[in-house]
């Protein structure tokens, strides 16, 4: 285990500058969407109307609901877990990275995406109650923290083709497999990260949702 963690930290050192860049990006599009909804902006409004709309009438999120409504905790962690590390992680912001250079432009436009969504949401939570704050910002850290690490993944993938000696390769294709395996060791964490967070998020709206 501790050789599998210092391959881990290994990694994340490798892509550190991918991860202070996406981690970057995160605050200021959080940051933009928390004052343009502190403004009222129109876009911001309709924005977290339809976030709003999605969780109370799309799937996942309906199946999510109902499984708290009945008080099916872990059926609702594992959901929420599976869908964020699927979809939200590595289907939509490291898989991009496939594509040289301009994967990277797409993993740098969902992660700007779901900052500003987040943003725009967010405060509201925060803002609610004391259950509100602490069930908000857990989940905010320990999510978006999770999501840092597949958006710097997914630039690392989609430049290594481009600087292969970054990646100490003599070819392209050397150090594309190069960068996956980096990508494989820091998934560990956002495997963690993700797992974690489901438990605080899904288990802090169970209370919620009970009569008091």
């Amino acid at each position: 285990m501790p050789i599998v963690f210092s391959q881990v930290l290994l990694a994340a050192k490798r892509m550190r500058a991918e991860l202070v860049f996406v981690a970057l990006l995160y605050v200021a599009s959080y940051l933009a969407g928390w004052y343009l909804i502190s403004i009222r902006s129109p876009i911001a409004v309709q924005t977290a109307q339809g976030v709003a709309e999605s969780v109370l009438t799309q799937m996942p999120f309906t199946t999510i609901v109902q499984s708290l409504r009945t008080g099916e905790l872990v059926q609702a962690i594992l959901i929420t877990f599976l869908v964020n590390l699927t979809t939200g992680a590595f289907l939509t912001t490291t898989l991009p990275g496939i594509i040289p250079l301009i994967g990277a432009l797409g993993t740098i436009a969902i992660t700007l995406i779901r900052g500003f969504v987040v943003g725009i949401v967010y405060p509201e939570i925060l803002a609610s109650s004391i259950g509100g704050f602490a069930l908000g910002f857990g989940t905010m850290i320990l999510e978006l923290g999770a999501y840092v690490f597949p958006g710097a993944a997914g630039i690392h993938v989609a430049l290594a083709p481009l600087i292969p000696k970054r990646y100490g390769a003599q070819g392209r294709w050397a150090a594309f497999k190069t960068a996956w395996k980096n990508v494989a060791r820091v998934y560990v964490i956002v495997v963690i990260l993700l797992a974690l967070g489901a438990i605080w998020e899904m288990t802090g709206i169970l209370l919620t949702l009970r009569p008091t």
